[in-house]
């Protein structure tokens, strides 16, 4: 163990002082195993991070430089322009998603949210101002509810599950937004007639920077899941995903009745 075998135990058993002190040597080592995993898991994950964020700078950027750079070698035509203005700006846009998410991540790690009792019908309302228009658009239900949360961090994600529903699913396709409620707890569902979600995908799709399709029109920044989770958890919440490829995805948000 000392030579870094975490794994080993002394296992010796009986009832006397010795056995007694090999059960607690062996706790000893269990809890130094599970820290060293944890410290492990945690390095790998650092790492991850920094070459997912690389990649992420490098892919907006490396456009924006190209279209640039057409832009000042000398006289294009007009649609030319155009085109190189459009990526320019779109990406410009995409740098400052993820600028923004990771800021927001980042204070959430900080400084939590203070709590607030809100009626969910007034964030159901900003939902609506803040969803896009397109197909597929889900119908927001009413509520009377009032909810113990921090209003736009709970506008925010419920805006990042149904924005990853509507890019999951094809025009002809469906999204709904369902709630239920009970004297315990409320229940919001985001549930989608898309492509759904494999099961190796599925273990990682909360991690930040993790892309399912990494495709350029499906991408967002990874972060949007990675930030609902985390408000999530501030708000004391879970959420349940069920999902079968081909058959769409269902994310169940269940908030407790305080």
């Amino acid at each position: 163990i000392a030579a870094g075998a975490y794994s080993q135990r002394t296992a010796i058993h009986g009832s006397d002082e010795i056995a007694s002190l090999s059960r607690s040597f062996d706790e000893m080592a269990q809890a130094v195993e599970g820290t060293v995993q944890t410290l492990q898991q945690n390095a790998r994950q650092k790492d991850d991070f920094v070459a997912a964020f690389t990649h992420e700078l490098k892919t907006p950027m490396t456009s924006i430089l190209g279209f640039a750079d057409i832009l000042r070698s000398g006289e294009v035509s007009p649609a030319t322009r155009r085109t190189a203005a459009d990526y320019i700006y779109h990406e410009s846009k995409r740098l400052e998603a993820l600028s923004g998410n990771l800021l927001a991540l980042m204070g959430l790690e900080q400084q939590p949210p203070q709590l607030e009792a809100v009626p969910l019908g007034r964030v159901l309302q900003s939902l609506r101002r803040a969803l896009p228009q397109g197909s597929p658009v889900p119908t927001l239900p009413r509520s009377d509810a009032v909810v113990l949360a921090q209003p736009e961090l709970l506008c925010d994600m419920l805006y990042n599950l149904i924005q990853n529903a509507r890019k999951a699913t094809p025009a002809d396709g469906k999204v709904e937004v369902l709630l239920d409620e009970t004297p315990t707890r409320l229940t919001i569902r985001v549930q989608d007639t898309g492509c759904g979600i494999p099961p190796e995908v599925g273990k990682h799709i909360f991690e930040k920077f993790y892309q399912g399709d990494t495709s350029h029109a499906m991408a967002g920044n990874g972060l949007g899941l990675a930030l609902s989770l985390r408000v999530l958890q501030l708000n004391d919440y879970k959420i349940e995903v069920e999902s079968e490829p081909g058959r769409g995805s269902k994310f169940t948000v269940i908030i407790p009745k305080r």
